[in-house]
């Protein structure tokens, strides 16, 4: 009987960054089908439309039939991963069950994108549509983080317990202000149907409201993450801690002025799919920020570690001739533990520094 293959921890990684990719174009593409107003182009699902599997040669409907092309490449690189973690030797059981959720939700995902289009482009449905694909970016971001970690010991905590705490209502934030710019994208016009197809409902509220209340709550979380940022370059904590916080900054920022230049410039296309990429990028950045509050060692690839040669029989295996020689590899052997000793030390230090 033919044995399965074993996958190593580096191929698994490889295979984590690619999925996330792919989570991540997923959202950008769904951006797509719905400022090019192809939600509808295909009628129909699994099928583009009904009696037929393929779209005929129409924009809207091309636009929409690729989306779900990306959705099926998806399917197919999640579906390797999980998988390889379940061939991955040492096998992690923390690892099979983040790459399990990654297929779980995304056909779950399948089967709500295939109600949104029975339901007509349903506003509700199309932003819980949008927050489940969210959850993906952030389940992909934490099995990328993971697999190059070792969690067989408790995390060394790098910042105070108070930041901790704080770190964990900032989540909650970024979840309230993603669903009220899912809420705003569905009272806006550029949600719906193009010209001659079904124009979907939008959410009864003025867009002009909606976008004020997205604003308000995406300034009060950026004057939060400014000042936890402050609060760690006060601290005593390591540089890629206040990195991270750095970079978050800049995200929400630049995130904030495609915002406001989007409104008043009427929502132009290109800048709404900007918007969305900056909403990708923000969800990845906020769970990496919380990540780096906390310290655990790389975890060692057995492979790269089966390729170091063994030497220690080399001394052994040399006659009497060769004791000088065998003094000489001890003398060696003597640097290469005060290499080693230099080596432990800066494993000690936090990453990132």
């Amino acid at each position: 009987m033919r044995r399965l293959p074993v996958i190593s921890p580096s191929t698994l990684r490889r295979l984590c960054v690619i999925s996330l990719v792919c989570v991540s174009a997923i959202v950008l593409t769904g951006a797509a089908v719905r400022v090019t107003g192809s939600g509808l182009g295909c009628t129909d699902w699994p099928t583009c439309s009904r009696g037929h599997l393929t779209p005929p040669l129409q924009f809207h409907s091309l636009i929409e039939f690729g989306n779900r092309m990306v959705t099926v490449l998806l399917v197919v690189v999640i579906g390797v991963t999980f998988l390889a973690a379940l061939l991955r030797r040492p096998f992690r059981r923390d690892l099979a069950w983040l790459s399990g959720g990654l297929v779980a939700g995304i056909l779950v995902e399948a089967v709500v994108g295939g109600i949104v289009v029975y339901t007509k482009l349903n506003p509700y449905l199309v932003a819980v549509h949008f927050l489940a694909t969210m959850l993906l970016v952030v389940n992909a971001v934490v099995l990328l983080h993971r697999s190059g970690r070792d969690y067989s010991s408790r995390a060394r905590v790098l910042v105070p317990r108070v930041i901790l705490r704080f770190s964990r209502v900032l989540l909650v934030l970024v979840a309230v202000v993603m669903s009220a710019g899912a809420a705003t994208t569905g009272a806006a016009p550029d949600a719906g149907g193009a010209q001659g197809q079904t124009v979907a409902k939008r959410i009864p509220v003025p867009l002009r409201d909606m976008a004020e209340l997205h604003s308000t709550l995406a300034l009060f979380l950026i004057g939060v993450v400014i000042s936890l940022a402050v609060a760690l370059h006060a601290l005593d904590v390591p540089e890629r801690v206040r990195k991270a916080a750095r970079m978050l900054v800049v995200v929400l920022v630049l995130q904030a002025v495609v915002g406001y230049t989007q409104y008043f410039t009427h929502l132009p296309a290109a800048l709404v799919e900007l918007h969305e990429l900056g909403a990708t990028v923000l969800v990845i950045g906020v769970v990496q920020f919380f990540l780096a509050l906390s310290h655990r060692t790389p975890e060692r690839d057995p492979a790269r570690l089966h390729a170091v040669p063994d030497l220690g029989g080399f001394a052994d295996s040399r006659g009497p001739a060769g004791a000088g020689a065998g003094a000489g590899v001890g003398a060696g052997s003597g640097a290469g533990a005060g290499v080693g000793a230099g080596s432990g030390a800066l494993a000690s230090l936090p990453e990132g520094r």
